[in-house]
């Protein structure tokens, strides 16, 4: 599997994280499916997307199979806590992943987070013409470089004309979140954002699409496969339970439920999942 990783531009790093190009080409080994791999779905070759806080997806010669959604070509995910099966069509694809941060879909598009938590949305149905328009020339275009100036362009057109306050409160509510490793309440998230907790609530559930306790669950999952993404590319060993207690879990099997639950594999499974792809967090498992 090949990566290429894109930063945005340096006005959307708040709201988007990376802009990640991918191809994988597939063969007889990777198309016979082991009886115990994850990948691998009543023989067809499936490589999961992970949970996140909100995506935009292109994809050549791939469907996105979601809750029972159909898509190709352009998509908007939002927030979800299970891994997407992307089922290749005849063996390769290639595509683009564009993850925001908590929030950016919603400070870029205004898009309800919360009322699109779980679902796929295609470009036809979003109704923007800038992203429809993109949909269009995303199908004739294959350089990487090319494609990120397109979405540059398209996203520093939806910038907020004036500071998100509320935005600019999810991010100091994020940050604490981090500190405290996962360790923190609602109550105490609203007192850092400054709002009373059932205003907190419903901004949260508007901006990120899941309430607080789910998004402090998510956040530590994607910290703990970024440190064993980074420890699997130094070549070093990655101990477990080293790795469960940094991120503030109570024991192995404390963070053993929350792979299963949103990874559907165990932590030591995915470690063997051929791990490292590239520097960066992969945002496939393998």
């Amino acid at each position: 599997m090949q990566f290429e990783i894109i930063q945005p531009t340096e006005a959307l790093r708040p709201y988007i994280t990376r802009y990640v190009f991918v191809r994988a080409d597939g063969s007889t080994d990777t198309m016979t499916p082991p009886q115990d791999d994850p990948r691998f779905v009543d023989g067809k070759h499936v490589q999961p997307l992970l949970p996140n806080y909100g995506s935009l997806i292109f994809m050549r010669n791939v469907l996105t199979d979601f809750n029972g959604v159909l898509a190709d070509g352009l998509t908007l995910l939002g927030a979800n806590q299970k891994t997407i099966g992307l089922t290749t069509l005849k063996g390769w694809f290639e595509g683009m992943l564009l993850d925001f941060e908590p929030g950016g879909m919603y400070a870029l598009l205004h898009i309800d987070l919360q009322q699109l938590a779980g679902k796929v949305l295609t470009a036809a149905a979003y109704g923007d013409e800038g992203l429809l328009q993109l949909d269009s020339v995303f199908k004739q275009i294959e350089s990487a470089p090319e494609i990120a100036r397109l979405i540059d362009a398209f996203f520093l057109g939806h910038l907020p004309h004036k500071e998100d306050l509320n935005y600019s409160r999810l991010r100091k509510v994020i940050a604490a979140c981090d500190e405290a490793k996962g360790n923190i309440s609602a109550a105490q998230m609203a007192g850092v954002a400054c709002l009373g907790e059932r205003q907190f609530l419903r901004v949260f559930k508007t901006y990120v699409g899941i309430p607080p306790k789910q998004f402090i669950r998510l956040r530590r999952f994607h910290r703990t496969i970024q440190q064993m993404q980074q420890t699997a590319h130094a070549g070093q060993p990655i101990d477990l339970l080293s790795v469960a207690l940094t991120h503030g879990y109570y024991d192995l099997s404390h963070m053993a439920l929350d792979f299963q639950q949103m990874g559907c594999v165990s932590p030591r499974h995915f470690r063997a999942l051929g791990i490292p792809l590239s520097a960066d967090f992969s945002v496939f498992f393998a």
